[in-house]
């Protein structure tokens, strides 16, 4: 079964159902986006839930089913409850490269929200075919990475997005990018010249998008919530291990955070956004070093569960893989069995190039192509 899991074969037919799903679903998007948009807006915010989480769920079946994670999820039972009914921004630490995809099985298994899933995003992944072009649908915040351009968009757009009728979670990585041990010394340099926290297992979070932000949206905000991402094990968790089947074991904590404790002054909210990610630095620590949030880290213990898993991301996957590989399948039989070299090549090239299509978007998430000029000067935003 591994070898199956790890075949580029396997791979390419993958990549086959995920981009002839996903850029059929795109159209779809578009095409009720020009209908409805400029009549109906939360009309087609509704519907625009079920084609994200038709792209969005095929990627958590990935991780569920596929490779078979195994996530354990520490939260608080008054915390829990709330979770899924109410908007919420997720400050998330960004230390791994499938930290967004572990946010979307939270979303899935525990939340059943998966679909209005929001986050900030790099301005150029919006050209990013199936799933940039989803979020553009999504009204995610696609940012420049400069305070002044991102200002309004912070303002205006998380508003918007606040006064959905359904609830809504926006992903936050205020380290605005994934942490090494490069961006880490730049990190402890700069706040060792500001006077702030020197963190071990995290980058210093870039504070002034949220501070800024938050007066305008937070009387539609009820919580914030602290999640804290570990994987345990010595395979790395990144999207291609997960290709190739690896079985991970994922460990999430989540606390509620109510916006009244949130300071409203500027200064303040910056200084409860550093004391938020010394706390988190502390767990990951305790985490690393006796595979426990809370042995070191003085954090008041929680339950731990392993929540149940939900079909659909099954169902939706099997659904568009009969649909596409049906056809696939028949047609590729016929050319092989014509004997025809100019067909068979005809069939072969495009799967390759599809292969070198499913590389590019996989290196998107990879902590070694990222970029970023944390450190060079004071950070911008997040």
């Amino acid at each position: 079964m591994s070898f199956i899991k790890s075949s580029i074969v396997t791979h390419i037919l993958i990549a086959l159902v995920f981009l002839v799903s996903g850029i059929t679903v795109n159209l779809l998007q578009l095409l009720f986006f020009i209908i409805l948009w400029p009549l109906h807006k939360e009309l087609f915010r509704k519907i625009n839930y079920y084609f994200s989480y038709i792209i969005y769920s095929e990627l958590v079946f990935i991780s569920d089913w596929w490779a078979g994670v195994e996530y354990y999820f520490y939260v608080d039972k008054e915390d829990y409850k709330y979770f899924g009914k109410e908007h919420a921004i997720f400050i998330i630490n960004h230390k791994y490269e499938i930290d967004w995809l572990t946010a979307w099985v939270i979303h899935d298994r525990i939340g059943g929200i998966l679909g209005n899933c929001k986050a900030f995003a790099k301005n150029s992944l919006k050209y990013m075919p199936v799933i940039g072009w989803t979020w553009w649908f999504g009204e995610f915040l696609f940012l420049q990475r400069d305070l002044v351009k991102d200002k309004y968009t912070i303002e205006t757009k998380l508003k918007t997005l606040f006064e959905y009728e359904n609830p809504v979670t926006m992903l936050l990585y205020a380290e605005g990018t994934r942490f090494t041990k490069e961006k880490q010394e730049a990190s402890i340099k700069f706040a060792r010249t500001k006077g702030l926290p020197e963190l071990k297992e995290h980058l210093l979070p870039r504070t002034k998008g949220f501070s800024i932000g938050l007066p305008h949206f937070r009387h539609n905000l009820p919580a914030v919530y602290n999640v804290q991402i570990a994987f345990r094990g010595e395979e790395k968790p990144t999207l291609r291990a997960l290709l190739n089947g690896q079985r991970l074991e994922a460990h999430v904590y989540m606390e509620r955070i109510p916006i009244e404790k949130i300071p409203e002054n500027d200064k303040e909210c910056d200084k409860w956004m550093y004391d938020m990610y010394e706390k988190k630095d502390k767990m990951m620590v305790s985490f690393f070093n006796t595979g426990d949030w809370f042995k070191e880290s003085g954090v008041k213990p929680v339950e731990k569960f392993v929540p149940p898993y939900r079909y659909y991301s099954l169902l939706n996957i099997v659904f568009w893989s009969i649909l596409i590989l049906t056809p696939f399948f028949y047609f590729t039989f016929n050319v092989l069995i014509s004997g025809n070299l100019l067909q068979i090549l005809l069939l072969v090239v495009p799967l390759g190039l599809l292969y070198v299509v499913l590389s590019k978007l996989m290196s998107v998430s990879e902590i070694s192509k990222t970029s970023s000029e944390y450190g060079t000067d004071k950070p911008k935003t997040k």
